[in-house]
């Protein structure tokens, strides 16, 4: 991303960002992804080609800045001395009541996106990094009998598992019987003491 989003966005660079993130979200409930120009972008936003280059590499990097404004919303800021396996399942509450809070829009952009195309891998792909992210410490290395990177892909593959069952393939339920699921499906991989 060109924008430096380590210091301080200004009220005029978060209107940009603001403006390019819903627009991306409202073409995304009308066609998919790989359909979606540049030009499209800045015409429904009312920005010049200039300005979107002045933020994003490309529209797939305005992508990626989506994912991480999903993300911001459900990451606690301070995880204090929870262990990953709990900063999951917090992780997972946020996410599930995120999807849940806005349903009407992901039923529309999945009228036009399966979890087979792009969109979902990328998605995948991000949130992955990002729980990855939980696992990194060195006490977390030591906790499993196997690889720990084995831990962070079961862990992001179940967890996707669970949020497709009730959000894509949309089984409903409830947010307890998921997190009771998601406890159930994880099990307990650490090395016992």
């Amino acid at each position: 991303m060109k924008y430096d989003l380590t210091k301080k966005v200004t009220k005029g660079a978060q209107r940009t960002l603001d403006a390019f993130t819903s627009t991306t979200l409202e073409l995304l409930t009308e066609k998919p992804f790989h359909e979606i120009t540049v030009n499209e972008l800045c015409e429904r936003s009312n920005y010049p080609r200039a300005t979107f280059y002045n933020y994003f590499d490309d529209k797939f990097d305005l992508l990626s800045y989506i994912w991480l404004c999903l993300y911001n919303m459900i990451q606690l800021d301070d995880y204090g001395n929870l262990d990953s396996e709990e900063r999951l399942y917090i992780l997972f509450d946020r996410a599930f009541d995120l999807a849940s809070a806005n349903q009407n829009i992901l039923k529309s952009i999945l009228r036009h996106h399966s979890e087979r195309d792009f969109l979902y891998h990328h998605f995948k792909m991000h949130l992955n990094a990002k729980i990855r992210d939980f696992f990194v410490m060195e006490s977390c290395r030591y906790q499993y009998d196997i690889p720990y990177e084995i831990v962070v892909d079961h862990y992001c593959n179940t967890a996707l598992l669970i949020l497709e069952w009730y959000f894509f393939k949309q089984k409903g339920g409830t947010k307890v019987q998921a997190l009771q699921y998601l406890k159930f499906l994880l099990g307990s991989i650490k090395t016992e003491a």
